[in-house]
């Protein structure tokens, strides 16, 4: 599944190569709320949300480039020649489409026994939305979000006085499927050169995991803050 997912991923930042138009690259933390159902369907809340590394890749594209238009005399070009107002407001919106690591983890305790989860993430990610300048050289951008995770490695720890116990996550039916997530970024940016630019991006997102009756049910909502670097048009 990973060989897969990152093949998939090589293959995409080939085909954009051509046409790139910018490139953005993130760190931050991520702290991540594990919503938790046992079997009756109740509301667990003996865990609590801890941190965790993120990391991002990704490419970022105008929905329609209207500088690039200008050059061209496609129908494409004679479209939104005709329609300057929709090309201005198709110019405001960008989708992205990345590659991601991140930690989903947690802690919390029960019946005197301390719990642990230290997980490691590969996903993919795309987000569509609007970006909008709003004063010397700072932008800010709003966007839904759409991705996959899938689990590398995760390791339960239980805490108790007489002895630690370590549980391989890679088999638990909560931890190792590959996990669909929503959800939205708040980004702003500060350009410092034509081609270059810093950010700071706020995401929430969540997995969308139903619950079964007779089964527990766990899904993941992590809150990210990050920090990053955008080079545009190579």
């Amino acid at each position: 599944m990973i060989k897969n997912i990152l093949k998939i991923v090589l293959i995409a930042l080939i085909a954009f190569e051509a046409n790139a138009q910018h490139w953005k690259w993130d760190v931050g933390l991520n702290n991540t709320e594990y919503q938790f159902k046992d079997k009756t369907g109740k509301q667990l809340d003996y865990l609590k949300a801890t941190g965790g590394m993120h990391a991002s890749f990704r490419y970022n594209k105008e929905l329609v480039d209207t500088t690039n238009l200008i050059s061209k005399f496609s129908k494409t070009a004679i479209f939104f020649g005709n329609h300057q107002t929709l090309a201005k407001i198709a110019s405001l919106f960008r989708y992205e489409l990345g590659v991601n690591l991140n930690q989903f983890n947690s802690t919390g305790d029960i019946q005197n026994i301390i719990l642990n989860y230290q997980t490691n993430f590969v996903g993919l990610s795309a987000s569509f939305g609007p970006e909008i300048k709003v004063y010397k050289g700072f932008s800010i951008a709003l966007h839904g979000n759409l991705g996959a995770q899938k689990m590398l490695s995760g390791i339960q720890t239980q805490i108790s006085n007489t002895k630690n116990i370590n549980y391989d996550l890679s088999d638990n039916e909560n931890f190792n499927p590959v996990h669909i997530m929503l959800g939205y970024s708040v980004e702003i940016n500060k350009l410092l050169t034509d081609k270059t630019s810093v950010f700071v991006n706020y995401q929430k997102n969540t997995t969308l995991h139903g619950w079964t009756e007779g089964k527990t049910n766990l899904n993941f909502a992590p809150t990210t803050f990050s920090i990053g670097l955008k080079i545009s048009k190579f």
